[in-house]
């Protein structure tokens, strides 16, 4: 029997239990966060509250100072370009829900940053309740290009889409359907 032996086994008990010791500490550090795509969020979060509120001007203050900003909804007819389109176009989404009846959780979000623009994506499980009291729940899926603007991030583009019809999403891995037909225009 080497006479190391038990030396060298004191020393790897040491060691292992120093690392025993210490991994609860390593499992409790958050992993780290990109701050950037945590502000974009954020004002994703801003949008929805304001829409909640049903703050027109709110939900301007989150688009850039810019005379190109565009919003995009589903279908045909659906882009607005400048501020006073985009505002239009909230004032008549405002009439389409109750103020503070809007609820989300964006369960699925991916984004990106460099320099002074980020963008991203989400989709959303959205619930509100119509003027005439009924709930509705459906999921919106939303796309942004923000950029920098006096220290916070600001709305180039938004786009958000949401199913015209009552099917449902294709299962993940499932093969795409065909392209649907464009949706009707709504009589205005």
């Amino acid at each position: 029997m080497n006479k190391h032996c038990p030396r060298n086994y004191r020393t790897l008990l040491a060691a292992t239990l120093g690392l025993v010791l210490t991994a609860p500490v390593w499992a409790a550090q958050p992993p780290a966060t990109d701050p950037v795509k945590e502000e974009v969020k954020a004002v994703l979060n801003q949008h929805d509250e304001a829409m909640d509120k049903q703050d027109t001007k709110a939900l301007l203050a989150l688009y850039a100072d810019d005379p190109t900003i565009a919003m995009m909804g589903t279908g045909p007819g659906e882009f607005w370009k400048g501020k006073a389109e985009v505002e239009a176009a909230y004032k008549e989404f405002l009439k389409d829900f109750k103020a503070g009846s809007l609820k989300h959780q964006c369960t699925d979000t991916s984004g990106g940053h460099h320099g002074e623009v980020a963008w991203l994506v989400a989709s959303c499980n959205m619930q509100d309740i119509t003027p005439d009291g009924k709930t509705r729940e459906y999921v919106l899926n939303v796309s942004a290009v923000l950029k920098q603007e006096k220290g916070s991030w600001k709305f180039q583009t938004l786009h958000f889409s949401n199913l015209t019809s009552g099917d449902a999403p294709p299962t993940a891995g499932a093969a795409p359907a065909a392209t649907p037909a464009a949706a009707p225009k709504k009589a205005q």
